[in-house]
């Protein structure tokens, strides 16, 4: 019991963060073409729409650490000529949303109420919910507090993350680190320091060549290892850009991580985690609130070393009650950009099976 607790709580690894903090901003170039809309509580998200052609579905895109909405523009480009909808908001604390700085405010409950009203808002009946990476978490969370929102579940390189269990860090890296050689989570007690989010604005190109690397073993000797990360920003160590990300991505990027406090808030992904905000909404859950009565689709990267595909089907598979698909590419962590055509596909196949209209 304990070995799957820890597998359940692994699938946090993925978890490459989020980055947050201030309002939302409306006149940046990086954000011209967003749309934005306000919760009930008051907090303001950015999102890219574009409805669905007749009766097809639309997929809810939900991004990772750090990142935004443009994750999926090979995505929404194929997905919207086949005639699907695409919905993908930047998360709360990434791109042009709100990022709040007290990590409270990313209770993983509270923002998938936040994208519950969002889908209410464009209203949408069929819905894909896709996630990557933090993006996977929160679908999670959608899953099982508003099942009935969703047809289908996709989750590219970070799997299903049943709520429950502490996240022992300590214990997942000891007992992983036993198995694959490294600890694949060294960089969370980085990220959960008093002065990471400054050191990380202070390096932001260097931190750049880091999360977004070309060759994937740079993940494992200087993200994954115990204080690996804060030695490769300090010597503001760079490589060369990825083959797979556009110079325009990168310099979107770079702007809206230049925001007020943006990479200080988004760390709050796992300073939530390790300091338990969830603990309370999750203590009354059953086992059977966890389990997925829609078809689920699993995509993995192979050469990924921290969000691992086995580990991912082993967080989602006993979960998956009514269909288990996988599909394991040869790619890194950022798989959906990396092989744009392959996830295409697969999402194509997926949401045409079993169609009803």
């Amino acid at each position: 019991m304990r070995l799957f607790i820890a597998l359940q709580a692994v699938a946090w690894h993925m978890i490459l963060g989020s980055a947050f903090c201030g309002t939302a901003l409306a006149g940046a170039s990086w954000n011209s073409t967003l749309s934005h809309f306000t919760t009930t509580d008051g907090t303001t998200y950015a999102y890219d729409f574009n409805p669905a052609s007749g009766s097809n579905a639309t997929f809810l895109l939900l991004h990772g650490y750090p990142s935004s909405h443009k994750d999926w523009e090979h995505q929404i480009a194929a997905l919207n000529a086949a005639g699907f909808g695409t919905l993908a908001p930047d998360m709360l604390g990434f791109g042009a949303s709100d990022m709040p700085t007290d990590p409270r405010q990313y209770r993983a409950k509270r923002l998938s109420n936040h994208l519950a009203e969002l889908l209410n808002h464009k209203s949408l009946d069929t819905v894909i919910g896709v996630g990557h990476d933090w993006g996977s978490v929160i679908l999670t969370r959608l899953a099982v507090y508003h099942p009935d929102r969703f047809d289908k579940f996709v989750f590219v390189n970070v799997g299903y993350q049943a709520p429950g269990g502490f996240v022992d860090i300590d214990g997942l890296n000891s007992m992983l680190s036993a198995e694959y050689g490294y600890t694949p989570y060294g960089y969370w007690y980085f990220f959960d320091r008093y002065d990471a989010g400054t050191v990380i604005k202070a390096h932001l190109e260097s931190f750049w060549h880091l999360v977004f690397p070309e060759n994937h073993t740079v993940w494992v000797n200087h993200l994954a290892p115990i204080s690996a990360a804060r030695s490769w920003l300090q010597a503001e160590t760079k490589t060369n850009d990825p083959s797979f990300l556009s110079a325009a991505y990168k310099s979107d990027w770079l702007a809206w991580m230049s925001r007020p406090n943006a990479t200080e808030s988004g760390l709050n992904c796992y300073r939530s985690q390790l300091r338990g905000v969830n603990d309370a909404d999750e203590s009354t859950l059953k086992t059977e609130d966890w389990e997925l009565h829609v078809p689920v689709l699993a995509i993995g990267g192979s050469l990924d070393p921290i969000g691992r595909a086995d580990l991912m089907v082993a967080s989602t598979q006993p979960w998956a009650l009514a269909g288990f698909e996988t599909k394991t590419l040869d790619s890194g962590h950022w798989t959906a950009q990396e092989l744009p055509d392959e996830v295409n596909e697969l999402l194509l196949e997926f949401a045409r099976k079993d169609l009803v209209h």
